[in-house]
């Protein structure tokens, strides 16, 4: 398997994904701290992934996803973004890079990471699956030391979701101008300060409700909605579940 430089693609001596051989190709990868991979074919389905993905996902063997699409081992809303995303790649034939998403951190919660997707493909030139590499964020953010704004603005807004958050106050937390930071924002995390502020409040819910005791009312206040009500409102448009129901489902599973 080779790097092709000119399409940012990988290039497979097999007409096809053959399970054994990427994995076996991939293991040296399996101990490089806070960089873990999902490899799938051209149908999205699990051919090879890293036993830092697996268990982050709560696996523990990985017969448990290979084989299976991501819609039968990851919560709805995540399967389908990176349903899309994989699609996208396997039609265009082109990389996706740096895009910052959502997934499980080592305790099962959700944590913000870079992910950058490749399109894989046999000698012909014919695309036969997808390799997603997934990068904590922490190590990303300390490759653009120069964008120090961003991580200050990002970790308060972490450290204080259950309170008001005005973009002029994370500005002037952050020593910038509310043009400059959600200029260069939007650069690294692909979306604005108010998009990241209700996607980030949206999984610290999502945790709490899989993870804890809280009364819906409680996660509300907790995650910074302004009531139970709005709280239920923003979950159902982002999710396409209602807490109460998103609650039962992480029970079940």
């Amino acid at each position: 398997m080779t790097r092709s430089e000119n399409n940012a693609a990988i290039l497979l001596d097999e007409p096809s994904l053959d399970d054994l051989s990427i994995r076996a190709l991939l293991h040296p990868f399996d101990e490089l701290p806070g960089i873990f991979y999902i490899v799938k074919d051209r149908d999205s389905r699990v051919v090879a992934i890293s036993p830092e993905s697996l268990g982050r996902m709560g696996f523990t063997d990985e017969r448990e996803v290979i084989g299976r699409l991501p819609e039968e081992y990851l919560p709805m809303e995540l399967a389908l973004k990176f349903r899309a995303d994989d699609e996208w790649v396997l039609r265009h034939g082109m990389a996706r890079v740096n895009l910052v998403e959502m997934w499980f951190n080592p305790r099962g919660g959700r944590e913000w990471i870079s992910t950058s997707k490749y399109p894989l493909k046999n000698r012909s030139g014919e695309v036969v699956g997808v390799m997603g590499i997934l990068q904590n964020l922490d190590i990303r953010e300390k490759r653009f030391a120069h964008l120090g704004p961003v991580g200050a603005a990002a970790d308060h807004i972490r450290a204080n979701l259950g309170e008001p958050l005005m973009v002029r106050d994370i500005a002037r937390h952050a020593g910038f101008s509310e043009r400059q930071l959600q200029r260069i924002f939007h650069r690294v995390f692909g979306r604005t300060i108010q998009q990241y502020i209700i996607e980030t409040r949206i999984h610290a819910a999502i945790a709490d409700l899989s993870h804890s005791g809280l009364s819906l009312s409680e996660i509300a206040l907790k995650c910074g909605f302004n009531d139970q009500s709005a709280f239920s409102n923003r979950f159902k448009k982002a999710t396409g579940l209602t807490p109460h129901v998103y609650r039962a489902k992480a029970l079940q599973r």
